[in-house]
C-alpha cells in the first residue's frame, strides 16, 4: 500500500511539474512570431528553396512540386524518462518533386556532375557516390538529402496534404506549391517522378533559461 502511495505521489509531483513547465501556447505563438524567428525563418527556407532550385537546373529535370511545413512548439514537458530542455522550437520540413522524360540514369548523371561543382548545394557527385547500388534501391543518401525515384519496385507516394483547418501561423504552416497538384498528375502529364526529401531544418530554438539557438 505504501509503495502504491509513493507511486501515485511521484505521478502527482510529475503532472504538476509538466503543467507548471510547460512553454504557454500564447508565449509559443509570440516567440514563433517574433522578428528574430522569422529573421530565421526566412533564411531557412530560402536555403531550402535554393537547394530544390540547384536540382531544377539539371537539364533533365523539371520541378513540379513543394511541399513545406513549418512547426513551431512549446518544450518543458517532463517525463519518467526525458526533460524537454527548450521553451519554444522551430523546425521546417520540406520535399521536392521533379519530373524527367529522359532515362533516370540520365538524370542521375546531370545530378553528378551538377554537384561536382564549387559552391553546389547538391551532395551527389561522380567522386563520391556510386550509382551501381543505387540504381536498385531508387535512391541516394548524402549530407541530409535523400533523393530517391520511381523504380519497377516502388513509386513515389503522395505527399501529406496540408489540413487547412489546422494552419496557424506562425506556429503551424503547410504549403503545397501548387496547392492542388498531385504526385500521379505529375506522373501521368510528365513521366518518372523524382522525390527529393531534406532533412528537418531546426532554424530557432529557445532554451528553458532564455538563450537562443539558431541552426540556420
Amino acid at each position: 500500500m505504501a509503495h502504491i502511495f509513493a507511486t501515485t505521489g511521484v505521478v502527482v509531483v510529475g503532472n504538476a511539474y509538466d503543467y507548471f513547465s510547460r512553454t504557454r501556447p500564447r508565449t509559443v505563438r509570440r516567440r514563433a512570431g517574433s522578428r528574430p524567428a522569422q529573421q530565421a525563418r526566412d533564411r531557412a527556407e530560402q536555403e531550402l528553396r535554393g537547394i530544390a532550385r540547384a536540382y531544377d537546373a539539371c537539364p533533365s529535370l523539371t520541378l513540379r512540386l513543394l511541399t513545406l511545413e513549418d512547426v513551431c512548439t512549446g518544450g518543458g514537458g517532463w517525463t519518467f524518462t526525458s526533460d524537454n530542455d527548450y521553451k519554444v522550437s522551430c523546425t521546417l520540413y520540406f520535399t521536392a518533386y521533379y519530373s524527367t522524360q529522359s532515362e533516370v540514369g540520365d538524370a542521375l548523371q546531370e545530378i553528378l556532375t551538377a554537384g561536382a561543382r564549387p559552391g553546389s548545394p547538391i551532395p551527389f557527385s561522380p567522386a563520391i557516390t556510386s550509382l551501381h547500388g543505387a540504381r536498385e534501391t531508387g535512391q541516394l543518401l548524402a549530407a541530409g538529402q535523400t533523393l530517391s525515384w520511381e523504380t519497377s519496385r516502388h513509386a513515389v507516394e503522395e505527399p501529406r496534404p496540408c489540413m487547412r483547418q489546422q494552419s496557424d501561423p506562425p506556429v503551424y504552416r503547410c504549403l503545397h506549391e501548387p496547392e492542388d497538384l498531385t504526385v500521379a498528375a505529375i506522373r501521368e502529364a510528365y513521366g518518372t517522378v523524382l522525390q527529393l526529401n531534406l532533412n528537418p531544418v531546426g532554424y530557432f530554438r529557445i532554451g528553458k533559461h532564455g538563450k537562443k539557438f539558431r541552426n540556420r
